[in-house]
C-alpha cells in the first residue's frame, strides 16, 4: 500500500527544490512572468526559466533520447513508472485527453519518464505509452542520468521494500513539467491533475513566451 505520508512528502520537497532554483537562478534575459489567476490551483512559474542538465535517456525504440530532444517544440513531461497504481496512470490519461483538444497546439511533445529503469525497459516503455497515445514518448535512464533531475526539477523518487521478486512501489514526485522549445522549463503544475488545469496552465506560459 502507497504511503501517503511519503508521498505528500516528496510532493513538498520536490516543490521546494524547484522553488529554490527559482528564487536563485540566473539574471538571464527572460519573459514576463504572467499572472496566475486565483482559480488555477498547482501551478508553478519559474523565472528565470530552469536549464535542464545534460542528459542522455532511451525511448521505448532503443533510441537516445538527450536535450537535443526538447529542440524546437513544447514538452509536457512527467517522471513516473509503469507499475504506478494510480497517480502515473491518472496523469497519463489526463494528457491523453489533453493531447486530442482542438486547442492543443500541434507542436507540443508528450514524455513520460520512468523512475524504474530495472522494471520498465524499452519494450515495457513502448506497450505502456502506446495505451494512452501512439505518439507519446517513453524514455527511462540509469540512476545516475535520472538523478541529474533532483536539483534542477525536483524529481524526487524512493524504492520500498520489495514483497515478491520485482514488486515494489515507487515513491516519487509526480508534477508535469512544462519545458520550452529552448529546452528550458518553463513551469509545471501539482497534482491532483486535471484537464482543465493543465490546459489553462500551459496556454498561460505559452502565451507569455
Amino acid at each position: 500500500m502507497r504511503n501517503n505520508n511519503t508521498a505528500v512528502f516528496l510532493f513538498m520537497f520536490g516543490a521546494g527544490i524547484v522553488l529554490s532554483s527559482w528564487l536563485t537562478g540566473g539574471m538571464d534575459s527572460e519573459p514576463e512572468v504572467p499572472t496566475i489567476p486565483a482559480d488555477l490551483k498547482g501551478v508553478f512559474i519559474d523565472s528565470p526559466a530552469v536549464t535542464l542538465p545534460e542528459f542522455n535517456f532511451t525511448d521505448q525504440h532503443n533510441e537516445p533520447f538527450t536535450n537535443n530532444n526538447f529542440d524546437g517544440k513544447w514538452s509536457l513531461m512527467f517522471f513516473g513508472y509503469t507499475s504506478c497504481p494510480d497517480v502515473c496512470p491518472t496523469t497519463m490519461s489526463v494528457l491523453e485527453k489533453l493531447k486530442r483538444q482542438e486547442s492543443t497546439t500541434k507542436d507540443t511533445q508528450y514524455v513520460f519518464a520512468s523512475v524504474d529503469p530495472k522494471r520498465d525497459t524499452p519494450n515495457v516503455l513502448k506497450e505502456y505509452v502506446a495505451y494512452f497515445d501512439d505518439d507519446f514518448v517513453g524514455v527511462t535512464g540509469t540512476k545516475t542520468e535520472l538523478d541529474k533531475f533532483k536539483e534542477p526539477l525536483g524529481v524526487i523518487y524512493d524504492y520500498e521494500t520489495e514483497t515478491a521478486a520485482d514488486e515494489y512501489i515507487v515513491n516519487h514526485f509526480a508534477a508535469i513539467y512544462i519545458i520550452a522549445p529552448d529546452g528550458k522549463q518553463r513551469g509545471y503544475v501539482l497534482p491532483p491533475h486535471s484537464v482543465d488545469q493543465v490546459s489553462r496552465a500551459y496556454q498561460l506560459i505559452r502565451d507569455a513566451g
